[in-house]
């Protein structure tokens, strides 16, 4: 019979087999053949070792084999911290494909970008993108009444709807894991530029970047503060209503009202001494909770003097802190559910310092969106000082402006018709007796008249997908009492009282191509 020590041999057979054998064979000569007392002796201390150094051996499997376990509990965490991390700083890896997990999915607005749609990436690190887009909008287009002698013009005019752009969105997340502070912080620029597709010319003569040149930061936090070149903030917030063609809700984005036609006019309403973009602008917007959105803007002097001219300046005029700067507040109630549809309404104040003159305007309007149909209306209320020391007094103007758009057929064929009636007390004429738009130079106005412009719109357009438009559209305007106006067109015209036209009616068809 086999003593416990023998039997034990025999159980490790399994995991050393030539120990084992050696072990068995033993034990069965013991077994079966006579042994003198020293004899067995020996034996018994050679199956002694044989059980030592077995204990050894499985003492030492089992360290080794917790040494692996704990291995592979530490490259599983690991590899946990780091797909963390990868979420909030940068770059990862999923089916194969490099993706940006975190803040850099969001464009800036704070909104998800849809990495199916495959962006056009010219950088991506683990916490830097920069993205390319543009627009191309050629139009072609039937105007009358382009002399005295009422002639019609037939050809290409600069684009209907857009302006030609190319542009250049950079971000670079600031946060990591362990900064509360500056969890999700981004900093971001813009660069775009606009041209003329007729001719390929700049559309401002030798300034690149002449939509916007800008940086700043955005979290959900923060909201999104911008200083440089950009929009005016009251542009972005009337946009939605200003015509037939803006968002429905106001978002932190840059953007609003068509491009070349003859009721465009209406968005110097919401302008500045430098135009409809801020120079030396700081802007700060932010959605407070997918309803309330409010944004605040000043502009430093930019030179003092106004105008496209100051471009590459960016300072007051010495000793005149406040020559040509501006100043908005903004607030916007988004998605407010009413019936069918809801309501997105927003309030707006304007001043603008223009060569020591005031202007300033007030500006509420909106939107009813029921998905299928649209209808917006706002009013515009705009005073101006004029001449030297206000010498030539303060024009008033109250307009107001009614659209809709309609998608009878679903979502890829848009109608839209529009009115816009501007009217104008005691407006000024420049040198060469036109009525001067809203928040233009008025320092040297010694003429001023009564008078207004009605302008009627339509289109027809067809999103054959998010990157192509096709359409046609129309529009009609007529002028009243002294107000006089340049085509739109650029094509020379002047309409007004005391020309022997006041009218002009347009008709246009072309298709955007957007990248």
């Amino acid at each position: 019979m086999l003593n416990k020590a023998e039997l034990r041999i025999l159980r490790t057979t399994n995991h050393l087999p030539m120990l084992s054998i050696l072990a068995v064979a033993i034990t069965l000569l013991l077994v079966s053949v006579p042994v003198y007392a020293d004899e067995l002796s020996d034996l018994k201390a050679m199956v002694k070792a044989l059980n030592d150094r077995i204990d050894a051996m499985e003492a030492k499997q089992k360290a080794e084999s917790e040494q692996r376990a704990a291995d592979a509990k530490k490259a599983e965490a690991a590899r946990k911290a780091e797909t963390e991390q990868a979420a909030v700083m940068g770059t990862a890896e999923e089916g194969g494909r490099e993706v940006l997990p975190g803040p850099l999915t969001k464009d800036q607005q704070g909104k998800l970008v849809d990495q199916a749609s495959n962006p056009v990436m010219l950088y991506s690190g683990r916490n830097t993108t920069l993205r390319l887009y543009g627009l191309i909008e050629p139009t072609l287009q039937n105007a009358n009444h382009q002399n005295a002698a009422g002639d019609n013009v037939t050809g290409y005019q600069v684009s209907w709807f857009s302006g030609n752009r190319l542009g250049f969105d950079a971000m670079h997340l600031l946060s990591s894991k362990d900064d509360s502070m500056l969890n999700g912080v981004i900093v971001m620029a813009k660069l775009e530029t606009e041209y003329e597709l007729p001719t390929g010319n700049m559309d401002t003569a030798n300034v690149f970047f002449n939509r916007d040149a800008w940086a700043g930061f955005y979290s959900d936090n923060l909201g999104k503060l911008t200083f440089g070149r950009q929009n005016t903030l009251t542009r972005d917030f009337t946009q939605n209503w200003g015509d037939a063609y803006g968002t429905p809700d106001v978002t932190l984005k840059e953007g609003g009202y068509s491009n070349v036609n003859n009721f465009k006019q209406y968005i110097f309403y919401s302008a500045a001494p430098t135009g409809t973009r801020l120079n030396s602008g700081i802007v700060w917007k932010k959605d407070w909770d997918g309803h309330w959105l409010t944004g605040l803007a000043y502009a430093f002097g930019s030179g003092g003097g106004g105008g496209s001219g100051d471009v590459g300046t960016g300072g007051s005029v010495p000793g005149d802190f406040t020559k040509g700067t501006s100043f908005a507040a903004s607030v916007a109630y988004n998605h407010l559910q009413v019936g069918p549809g809801e309501f997105n309404l927003n309030g707006s104040y304007d001043r603008g310092n223009n060569s020591d003159l005031i202007d300033q305007s007030e500006l509420f309007g909106g939107n009813y969106n029921a998905g299928w149909w649209r209808i917006n209306a706002g009013y515009a209320h705009y005073t101006a000082q004029q001449g030297p020391s206000n010498a030539a007094g303060t024009r008033t103007d109250n307009s107001w402006t009614v659209s809709g758009s309609l998608f009878p057929f679903g979502p890829k064929t848009e109608f839209a018709l529009g009115y816009i009636h501007f009217h104008g007390d005691h407006a000024g004429f420049n040198g060469g007796g036109i009525t001067i738009n809203p928040y233009g130079n008025a320092s040297g106005v010694t003429t001023t008249a009564d008078g207004g412009k009605n302008s009627t719109f339509g289109s027809i357009m067809y999103h054959w997908d998010n990157q192509l438009d096709l359409y046609v559209a129309a529009d009609y305007f007529k002028v009243t009492g002294g107000w006089v106006i340049h085509d739109a067109l650029g094509n020379g015209a002047t309409f007004g009282t005391g020309q022997p036209y006041n009218n002009e009616t347009e008709l246009a068809i072309g298709f955007r191509f957007k990248f």
